[in-house]
């Protein structure tokens, strides 16, 4: 996978991750920043696990021949992990939940690491579908850790100075790039029009 289709993958994901925390954002009478640094922090490190765990467990499996056709698949499943991403994100833009905001002091783990684990099946799946087609490590390692730590960011202040009400739009333009990033793979690579 390119440069580009790797980093709209991660960036598409971290659109939900910003959604997510803008909500947090909003319900915080400050922002701490050790407590935006932890939040950072473990958000980096659970995409990390999902996104490696995925990438090392179908890298081995078509090294060792237990996939037929690695980079078919993989970039198979990343359409599909771009589509359903995708329809996931506009169907919360479409939906909007009604959420109750009660100011707090501090960004709690609990509701992050929720976020996370939410994601977490996407962050496999792209896994998967990077390990089958082999994509570098290194490039990989700095667009989870760029993307997360400035989505987080960006979504607590969002959310700490205007509110939930932009986050639609958000949840609108990452599905618009997953899908784009998606039809541009599967013309290329699965059906190679391109």
């Amino acid at each position: 996978m390119s440069w580009l289709e790797s980093l709209l993958i991660i960036v598409g994901i971290s659109f939900d991750i910003f959604a997510s925390m803008e909500v947090e954002g909003s319900m915080l009478a400050r922002v701490r920043r050790s407590s935006l640094a932890i939040a950072c922090f473990l958000v980096t490190l659970l995409q990390f696990v999902f996104f490696f765990g995925g990438y090392f467990a179908a890298y081995e499996a078509g090294k060792y021949g237990l996939v037929k056709e690695p980079q078919e698949i993989g970039y198979l499943v990343s359409v599909v992990v771009f589509a359903l991403l995708g329809l996931r994100l506009l169907v919360k833009a479409i939906k909007k939940e009604f959420i109750h905001e009660k100011r707090r002091e501090d960004i709690l783990v609990r509701d992050y690491i929720k976020i996370i684990a939410v994601t977490s099946l996407y962050m496999i799946a792209a896994g998967c579908a990077h390990g089958f087609v082999g994509t570098s490590v290194v490039m990989l390692i700095a667009d989870i850790i760029i993307c997360s730590v400035l989505f987080v960011i960006a979504g607590i202040y969002t959310g700490y100075h205007f509110g939930i009400e932009p986050r639609t739009g958000f949840y609108i333009a990452g599905a618009v790039l997953l899908w784009i990033a998606g039809a541009e793979i599967l013309c290329k690579s699965v059906i190679r029009i391109i």
